[in-house]
């Protein structure tokens, strides 16, 4: 890939790219082009292993409030027109809500509806069996029964805004950043990074296949690999 090739990258080319090389070449194309690691806390998991999600990030954050909030349906619908402008949107979420799950079943079948694909929560999710069956793909740090049913809990009040940074798995994520998700991990990039990233990325997987070309064909390991024999 030429310098001019990577310029003339689409963002619906770079999330396919990613989508196809997965969170591992990802995250060592980034390495390769040396930029900084931001690959989320392992402890966020996927609820539907086998589903990868690649896509452009649209930021979502919880936290309590001393005083009445405005209803988080707004928070929503600010990030659903914000996401049907993008290719393959995907919420990513920072929860400050504890082990109150603010995402479930109900949750899924609007994310459904709003076209996205997929949703990144630090925090909770409940429902399971009903997300599973909608085969919504959603990644989250646990699952917790408890929510939240009444305006006014122990803890205060829900609010929720849309279109900030947020912080999700130790990593401070823009709206508009791509990432790429699976049951490796999960790792962001900025969108102006991304032709680089993915020409390494894919330089890489090049590289690695050769070597097991060759010990396919039967050269030794070191030979193999390149490296002569001590």
């Amino acid at each position: 890939m030429t310098t001019d090739d990577r310029l003339e990258m689409t963002a619906g080319e770079m999330i396919e790219a990613f989508r196809a090389l997965g969170s591992p070449f990802i995250a060592d194309g980034m390495q390769q082009a040396g930029l900084s690691r931001r690959i989320a806390d392992p402890a966020i998991r996927p609820l539907l292993p086998e589903r990868r999600i690649a896509g452009t990030v649209v930021t979502f954050r919880m936290r309590f409030h001393p005083t009445p909030q405005q209803a988080m349906a707004y928070s929503f619908d600010r990030a659903f027109r914000f996401a049907a402008g993008v290719p393959s949107p995907v919420l990513v979420a920072e929860s400050g809500l504890g082990l109150r799950s603010p995402f479930g079943g109900g949750a899924s079948r609007t994310f459904v509806h709003a076209r996205l694909a997929g949703a990144i929560i630090d925090g909770t999710i409940r429902d399971v069996g009903d997300v599973r069956s909608q085969g919504f793909p959603m990644f989250s740090r646990g699952i917790s029964a408890d929510s939240f049913v009444v305006d006014v809990l122990p803890e205060g009040y829900v609010g929720a805004d849309t279109g900030g940074p947020v912080t999700v798995g130790g990593v401070m994520v823009e709206q508009g950043d791509l990432v790429v998700a699976d049951e490796d991990g999960i790792v962001f990039c900025r969108a102006e990074d991304a032709p680089a990233v993915i020409a390494a990325a894919r330089e890489i997987l090049v590289d690695e296949e050769a070597i097991f070309a060759r010990w396919d064909s039967g050269e030794a390991y070191l030979q193999g690999l390149g490296l002569d024999a001590e």
